[in-house]
């Protein structure tokens, strides 16, 4: 495990903390100054050290939760290690679809993406976007962080662009999805294979008739979750509607006539957890082996803000004021007013 500051120059509010140790330390000289003067007993080192202490620990404290401590540990994961599979993501435009105020065809699909992801920690998984092309992102890894950050990071709606002039809405050929037999991304190693395709089923149909050889020669086993609703519309940044797209409606048979073929399956919005269990039930049981290292990191702020609440309830409890006495032997004297 190793500790980091995410902003070491924080660590300077610790300076800070020299005021008032140096206000404490010159109230101090003064008041033992005046205790001379006026013949009394300076209060006892017992009842300020603590004090000091308290003002020290205090600022350190602050000092060290502005820097933002980290926590770091690497962790080697085991993954199956005769299976893998690739989420692939529909990004044409019409993927950009959604409701007033709703998350549109993709987000979705990107928060089903991230729990089936989470369903399934032993089995490396891919990412590979789909326009009238397929593009591979991330290849299979059991790395959570790395798959979130990549879906995070590099999908998005027309991301790659489609080579389909801009009029034509639709612009996805799932037919395409044969690259990724064709374009080896699955190795010889991984002898179960899985496909997961995440669209909108609005597409055009060249080449579909190519897929069941292709995976069935390759043993690949392709799920698919479709995204549609016929009120779905898509609007730009300022909410203005597109009035060029309107849902296909006659698109619509395309994927389950498609995965009958195939004879498999296609999920709603949100089944995550049936899909997740077909795609168990396809990999079943094997070996496992290293695929690598995780790096988990914890915020370490919230804990020392936490620590410094002692000695800043300390300093609250002192509400008993400074004590002077007189000096041992000598009688305190009194005026009466003449």
């Amino acid at each position: 495990m190793s500790i980091s500051l995410v902003t070491p120059l924080g660590a300077l509010v610790a300076l800070g903390g020299l005021v008032p140790l140096a206000v404490l330390v010159v109230g101090r000289q003064r008041l033992q100054a005046l205790c001379a003067l006026l013949g009394l007993r300076p209060p006892s080192e017992r009842t300020t050290v603590p004090t000091h202490v308290a003002v020290v620990a205090l600022v350190a404290l602050l000092g060290l939760a502005a820097a933002q401590p980290v926590a770091a540990r690497r962790t080697t994961t085991n993954g199956r290690a005769d299976a893998e599979a690739f989420f692939v993501f529909d990004v044409s435009r019409s993927m950009g679809a959604r409701m007033p105020g709703s998350p549109s065809r993709l987000d979705r699909a990107k928060g089903d993406a991230k729990r089936l992801r989470a369903a399934l920690p032993g089995l490396p998984v891919g990412i590979a976007s789909l326009t009238d092309r397929l593009l591979p992102h991330l290849f299979p890894s059991v790395s959570l962080n790395t798959f979130n950050a990549t879906l995070d990071g590099s999908l998005g709606i027309d991301r790659p662009t489609s080579s389909f002039p801009y009029g034509n809405i639709n612009a996805t050929k799932l037919g395409t999805l044969g690259d990724l037999v064709v374009g080896r991304y699955f190795p010889e190693t991984a002898k179960r294979r899985v496909m997961v395709v995440f669209t909108d089923g609005e597409t055009r149909t060249d080449d579909l008739s190519t897929l069941p050889s292709l995976f069935g020669d390759a043993h690949v086993k392709a799920f698919f979750f479709r995204y549609w609703r016929p009120q779905e519309r898509i609007y730009d940044a300022r909410g203005q509607l597109n009035t060029a797209y309107a849902p296909d409606p006659t698109t619509q048979s395309i994927v389950p006539t498609l995965a009958r073929v195939l004879s498999t399956l296609v999920f709603a919005p949100g089944q995550t957890a049936a899909a997740a269990a077909a795609i168990r039930a396809t990999i079943g049981k094997g070996p496992t082996t290293t695929r690598g290292r995780e790096l988990d990191s914890v915020l370490l702020t919230p804990y020392v803000l936490l620590a410094a609440l002692v000695p800043l309830l300390f300093l609250l409890a002192r509400t008993e004021g400074v004590r002077v006495g007189r000096p041992e032997g000598r009688p305190w004297r009194s005026r009466r007013a003449s």
